[in-house]
């Protein structure tokens, strides 16, 4: 009887009070709004930029995109109405913001999510997280080189027809900024898949083992993920991912088998 006449221990296993526990998701909760409020503001701050920098950008990703086409290509470009040139300008800034801020947005996301995390969770963190931003540019970069070439393909079938092409200002530009940010997401296939197989979701084993159905899940992603939908585009963003898919399943394994041999009690003996 003496057990039930004890006062009930409010305290959870962790040791902290359910006040405590409050206060401390509150905080985390304060911390997620003023990174969330970094980013938005670092966002508004890029569209001011892009705003400003927008003629000049109009007219260098005109001018690429150009290079592709047939020289008896006969192309005009023209606005149905008289607000369309205002919200393309606004979207534009707001593609060129997201461009400008991406290092600085996977920085606060990082700042929030390392301090739950152990020193070994965080290991793989801190090589994955640079890692994707160059793959990011990596990919873009590799777009910007092909634009032209799918662009050129596309332009190719009017020449043909012998007709005329008058196209939004706006339609262009946006199909090369929407190819840019695919190549740069299409591009984190294979951290993910690296990633993966750290964490023992999926084993490199497996995936080599069926490499012929990773290739075609790859050109199938290249696809449903290149806005163009052209064979040249899915080519250039399928081959280099191809490349980079089967460079992070072996150097997952690398790593599997160093972790492996470090763990090994036999190798830590004096």
């Amino acid at each position: 009887m003496g057990a039930l006449m004890q006062p009930r221990n409010d305290r959870s296993s962790s040791g902290k009070s359910p006040e405590e526990l409050r206060a401390t998701l509150g905080e985390h909760l304060e911390e997620l709004r003023q990174r969330l409020f970094r980013i938005v503001g670092a966002l508004v701050v890029g569209m001011v930029a892009g705003w400003l920098s927008f003629e000049l950008v109009h007219e260098i990703m005109q001018a690429h995109a150009k290079t592709g086409f047939p020289p008896d290509l006969i192309f005009k470009e023209a606005f149905r109405s008289i607000e369309e040139a205002f919200f393309f300008k606004l979207k534009m800034s707001f593609y060129i913001a997201l461009l400008l801020t991406l290092p600085f947005s996977v920085y606060e996301i990082w700042g929030f999510i390392s301090p739950g995390l152990k020193p070994k969770e965080k290991r793989p963190f801190r090589v994955i997280l640079p890692i994707s931003v160059v793959l990011f540019f990596m990919g873009a970069t590799i777009c910007w080189m092909v634009l032209p070439i799918t662009l050129g393909w596309f332009a190719g079938f009017p020449v043909d027809m012998d007709v005329e092409v008058i196209q939004d200002p706006g339609s262009l530009v946006m199909l090369m900024t929407k190819m840019i940010l695919a190549f740069g997401i299409g591009f984190q296939m294979p951290l993910i898949v690296y990633f993966l197989s750290k964490v023992g979701i999926v084993s490199a084993e497996g995936l080599l083992r069926y490499w012929r159905h990773c290739i075609f899940g790859v050109f199938l992603l290249s696809a449903i993920i290149t806005p163009s939908g052209d064979p040249a585009g899915m080519l250039a963003l399928a081959v280099p991912l191809t490349a980079l898919f089967f460079a992070s399943v072996f150097a997952a394994k690398w790593s599997n088998k160093k972790a492996l041999k470090e763990d090994d009690p036999l190798n830590n003996l004096d």
